[in-house]
């Protein structure tokens, strides 16, 4: 259905005219947490699997891997195929030491001639802060395409996506604790989710992000009340959802109606918990907020003089923070009992289902996942872990089986350029930024910035706190089908196939600091084409990029092409028949 939508033009169509071709297509158990241990590896759980789940072709472990990582590739689907099951693989990764963006940044950022670095007083971060937010970028791609933990950071980059935050906003000049925050997002990505909810709530990055940094109790004498916006997007967004849930997604229905999780009266009641945080800086006052590197990356510290201790009742009053506890306590009760409400696992089960496999799974898959994160076979609820393997070795997600006509989800533009990088080992060359005659820092950077990529899609640049898109969301020709294609949401913005074309066809861009080209190794490639071998190239790249997906007619028609502009030189026509393969249906619709 989703495919065939697409081939009808609702979306982007095969690219083929672009060049002359002329060819066309057609009631939950609820446990205690288990204390999570840190260490090298963040706060990772210990969880086994004993079922095996072997890997039966190359196909299949590509279109496993466009799950698990920021894209396939030749040598990491050998690799998998070589380990004979999915489990095996997914122990690997899991044991993978984590790769952390701030200190990939500090090796950079420090100034060739110490004039810049991430420890830089405020006045430098006035003057440098556009230069060094290119490092957060730079640090994120370079770590996605070239990082060895790749599913720890695809997690990474889909809590990302619901965990909100963003340099859009009071973030902007701010990289270091964009970069923060990420990597808190590696740390837990395989630890428990009430450890990652605490995290997320105390770190500055967020607090100033929905301005609750430097949140004061109310005062009745002068009628001020506290902050309501972490309260309600921490229940809204990142715990319970609006309505309550059966265990497999679907919303409960009394007199009719879906039921809402809380009211206003409960976010009037939390607001009063998020109250007395702010910098750890020994200062609460707003002057004070985010200058220094320390205050913008540790957690944020409690002022009790501030802090509203009195009693909370909150999720419909049936939950009582006592009066008299401190900020902490206060703080940990009220994320302990969203934690535990029994909508936590079938809400964040479903979002990380359909940022990973698909966007429309079946509400046995849900519930499927759901019960993990209710409990992962040792009493232990919320370990993310457990949850990413279920979601990943589902048998839906290997096999697509629920209904192979709704099966699957748009890719990102962002997991499009990450991809085409992977596959074919991009280089990021290191460069210098000087003004004058003075050196600042040293960068390393991919090209992909100009081609509209980061008007689309970067990372933690969501233009609001709902990320680029919703869960749900639908052109009207899919949504009038019940179903969900949020990624959509991002292609009207530009076509992606120009996006694409921009880095294949290697024109130069230039991005406000840089002016650098992407450099694709394609020498296999090249030598097919130089052979007239077009099946051939276009096997490997049906395995590489769309796991056995590429149709006949899409095929078919991207070897006539290849056919009629045989005059072109190797690695012209090489990434003229990369660019026709992604942006073609079969391609856009991850599988």
């Amino acid at each position: 259905m989703l495919k065939k939508i697409i081939l009808h033009g609702v979306l982007i169509g095969l690219s083929l005219f672009m060049f002359g071709c002329g060819g066309s297509s057609t009631g939950n158990t609820q446990t205690a947490t288990q204390p999570v241990g840190g260490g090298d590896h963040g706060n990772d759980t210990n969880t086994t699997v004993s079922v095996s789940h072997k890997v039966t072709s190359q196909q299949e472990a590509s279109s496993f891997l466009s799950r698990a990582t920021f894209g396939a590739t030749e040598e990491e689907i050998a690799s998998l195929v070589k380990a004979g099951d999915y489990d095996t693989w997914l122990d690997a990764q899991f044991a993978k030491a984590p790769s952390y963006h701030v200190a990939w940044a500090h090796s950079y950022a420090k100034g060739v001639n110490g004039i810049a670095d991430l420890n830089s007083s405020r006045e430098d971060w006035k003057k440098y802060s556009d230069g060094l937010g290119v490092l957060q970028r730079d640090a994120w791609w370079d770590i996605a395409v070239n990082g060895e933990d790749q599913l720890r950071q695809r997690v990474a980059f889909a809590l990302s996506e619901i965990l909100v935050i963003s340099r859009n906003g009071s973030l902007l000049t701010f990289p270091d604790a964009r970069m923060s925050y990420y990597d808190m997002l590696v740390k837990d990505a395989f630890g428990n989710f009430e450890t990652l909810l605490q995290d997320v709530t105390y770190h500055p990055a967020m607090g100033r992000y929905l301005s609750y940094l430097g949140n004061a109790k109310g005062d009745p004498k002068v009628g001020s009340h506290p902050d309501e916006n972490y309260a309600r997007e921490v229940m809204q967004l990142f715990t319970i959802g609006l309505y309550e849930l059966n265990m497999d997604g679907s919303k409960k229905i009394k007199n009719g109606k879906p039921i809402p999780t809380y009211t206003q009266t409960d976010i009037r009641q939390m607001a009063k918990v998020f109250t007395g945080l702010s910098d750890d800086n020994g200062q609460f006052e707003a002057e004070a907020y985010f200058s220094s590197f320390h205050a913008r990356t540790v957690p944020m510290a409690a002022f009790e003089s501030e802090h509203d201790s009195s009693e909370k009742k909150i999720l419909h009053g049936q939950k009582v923070i006592a009066a008299g506890g401190d900020t902490k306590t206060d703080i940990n009760a009220a994320l302990h009992m969203l934690f535990m409400h029994p909508n936590v696992a079938p809400f964040i089960s479903k979002q990380l289902i359909q940022r990973l496999v698909t966007s429309n799974p079946s509400p046995e898959y849900i519930e499927r996942v759901a019960k993990v994160f209710a409990d992962n076979g040792k009493g232990v609820r919320g370990d993310l872990k457990a949850v990413v393997k279920a979601i990943l070795l589902d048998d839906e997600a290997l096999r697509g089986k629920h209904d192979p006509d709704t099966f699957g989800k748009f890719r990102e533009p962002l997991l499009y350029v990450s991809h085409l990088f992977r596959a074919f080992h991009a280089k990021n060359d290191e460069h210098i930024l000087q003004q004058g005659d003075t050196k600042l820092y040293r960068y390393r950077s991919f090209n992909f910035n100009g081609t509209g990529m980061t008007r689309q899609e970067g990372p933690l640049e969501a233009l609001t706190v709902f990320n680029y898109f919703t869960p749900d969301d639908a052109p009207s020709a899919i949504k009038k089908q019940g179903l969900a294609a949020p990624e959509l949401e991002l292609y009207g913005k530009q076509g992606i196939d120009d996006v694409l074309m921009g880095l294949i066809t290697k024109n130069g861009f230039v991005y406000q600091l840089y002016n650098i080209t992407a450099e694709l190794q394609l020498d296999t490639e090249k030598t097919l084409v130089h052979e007239k071998k077009y099946d051939a190239l276009l096997d490997r790249l049906d395995m590489i990029l769309t796991g056995g997906n590429l149709s006949t007619n899409t095929r078919s028609a991207i070897k006539k092409y290849m056919q009629e502009h045989a005059a072109l030189d190797d690695e012209k026509l090489v990434r003229y028949t990369i660019g026709l393969v992604m942006t073609s249906p079969d391609y856009a619709l991850q599988q």
